[in-house]
């Protein structure tokens, strides 16, 4: 072959591989679910024969107009084996190296799903320096709130103390316990962004589905055009004034001047917490892999919003969709409550109320689970250090619920049965383990409340299964309530260690009652 003929042959190589490509999920070191139809895709130009092959398997299929294919690959045991998945086209390849088979799911959320172990360094330290496995792999979705906003790509990475660092540390404790049980590679796609709502994370078609949530879109849209008119001012201010106003700030900064707030980023389209943005631009590069289950840290922001009374239809939409998008309408969908935060003087209801949306998704959507985390809150960091805790017993729900071991304990206590008898309310649990818990504090957890709806702190005590509850100031009492607060100090718990969630008996009107997203904001801004 003369030099001129292997130029051309070399550059048309390079140009076709460029154009045959596995989506970008999809790197050297990646981790493929077992036992499922496994899902690969990407683009090549427009009707062009592409065949991907992978663990002896050969699987062909023809791009769409689009530029896109899609083969789906027969179920596969797991293996530790790395191995090349090639993908082809008009005689050329491009390949994917060190991929293995195991165990994958998506962790997603807002800050306390995104914050990386290497935050958390003052207790999670001895585990990042002892992080030393290759079969333990996380691949995270940069952050993106618009198109263009950055051309960053993801790369599954192998744990050790190199990288684990980056990793997401409820994920990653989450994984640990996984791989410690099961003995095969666990992966983990991690797709979450700090301050963010779940209607973030939501198609637009999803949030038009019903009234409330389609409230939501024309909240935004009102609150957008109150501070940008048109366009063109919303332009202005995303590359103008805004760049100006962070100029300010960083130079007050360098010279010590105070008070000097850092300032916030006004909604938009180029914002992380608008409607559907994050949803875009971030999870649609997952789907549809191929996943066991989803992993769920989030809410606080909901919460913050006063819209913790209507989570309850937004989570429970939010998991349906993912379910449909990911091709799987039974995928397990496993979440943390709300840890506590705040003093014992916020006595603002929005946590409690969002709380019980949670509990509530628990009850009604099947496949689901919640974790408690009422005991792993600290006062003055929304960001608590217990992601050990919070992945400790996501693991749990998922060896249970998804894995099978019927025999673990994975929930605390949850309310039975309330028996009302002259001046004690009775209750009685399921999911008590071993035995329950009554720890004594100085501040009650438990209240009651008689015919007037008012409710009092109330005595506790613990009598084999059954705790009996009084109050000298309540003759005949009705209903109660278990940790209705941002912060308290939780007392309930079972022998195993799980804490109770926090619940109600009466059916009282909530504060968030009537209110979705943007709400509260946009009645800030009419004032």
């Amino acid at each position: 072959m003369n030099k001129f003929v292997f130029l051309c042959v070399c550059c048309l190589a390079s140009a076709v591989s460029a154009l045959v490509q596995p989506a970008p999920l999809f790197t050297d070191g990646m981790i493929l679910q077992r036992d499922e139809p496994v899902q690969i895709w990407g683009t090549a130009e427009p009707e062009e024969e592409v065949t991907v092959r992978f663990a002896g398997q050969e699987k062909g299929t023809v791009t769409d107009s689009s530029n896109h294919w899609k083969i789906t690959l027969d179920p596969m045991p797991a293996s530790s084996k790395p191995r090349k998945l090639q993908v082809s086209s008009f005689g050329f390849q491009v390949s994917r190296t060190n991929v293995l088979v195991g165990e994958v799911w998506l962790a997603g959320g807002q800050s306390n799903m995104r914050t990386t172990m290497s935050f958390y360094t003052k207790t999670t330290g001895p585990d990042i320096d002892s992080a030393d496995d290759s079969l333990l792999r996380m691949v995270t979705i940069p952050t993106k709130a618009y198109e263009g906003e950055n051309d960053l790509r993801p790369q599954w990475v192998s744990a050790s103390p190199e990288t684990v660092g980056e990793f997401s540390a409820t994920a990653w404790y989450f994984a640990k316990n996984l791989r410690a049980a099961l003995d095969v590679p666990v992966g983990i796609i991690t797709c979450a962004v700090g301050g963010t709502p779940a209607e973030s994370w939501m198609s637009r078609e999803t949030l038009l589905s019903t009234p409330q949530m389609s409230r939501v879109l024309e909240n935004y849209e009102k609150i957008v055009r109150l501070k940008f008119p048109t366009d063109e001012a919303y332009t202005k201010y995303v590359q103008e004034e805004f760049p100006q106003m962070m100029q300010v700030y960083q130079q007050n900064k360098k010279q010590g001047i105070t008070p000097n707030r850092k300032p916030a980023f006004a909604m938009g389209p180029h914002h992380s917490q608008r409607p559907c943005g994050l949803y875009d631009q971030m999870l649609r590069q997952t789907l549809p892999v191929t996943l066991k289950g989803v992993i769920w840290y989030q809410g606080e922001n909901n919460a913050n919003m006063q819209a913790g009374w209507h989570y309850r239809e937004v989570f429970s939409a939010l998991i349906n969709q993912w379910r449909s998008d990911f091709r799987n309408p039974e995928l397990p969908f496993l979440f943390v409550q709300l840890a506590t935060f705040g003093t014992p003087k916020d006595i603002g209801p929005y946590w409690s109320e969002l709380r019980e949306s949670q509990r509530l998704v628990e009850q009604d959507v099947p496949n689901t689970g919640m974790a408690v985390l009422v005991d792993g809150g600290e006062q003055k960091n929304i960001h608590p250090h217990s992601k050990d805790k919070a992945g400790r017993r996501l693991a749990l729900l998922a060896l249970n619920q998804v894995y099978g071991e019927k025999d673990l304990v994975c929930h605390g206590p949850q309310l039975a049965k309330k028996t009302c008898r002259g001046g004690n309310i009775d209750l009685t649990f399921r999911d008590a383990g071993s035995g329950l818990i009554l720890k004594p504090e100085r501040i009650t957890a438990f209240e009651i409340c008689g015919a007037d709806g008012v409710f009092v702190p109330a005595q506790a005590e613990l009598n084999g299964n059954i705790i009996t509850l009084s109050s000298p100031v309540v003759s005949s009492p009705c209903d109660v309530r278990y940790g209705w607060k941002k912060w308290f100090v939780p007392t309930l718990y079972n022998q195993e260690g799980l804490p109770a969630s926090p619940f109600r008996t009466d059916n009282q009107p909530m504060a968030s009652q009537g209110n979705v997203y943007f709400d509260a904001k946009l009645a800030q801004m009419k004032k």
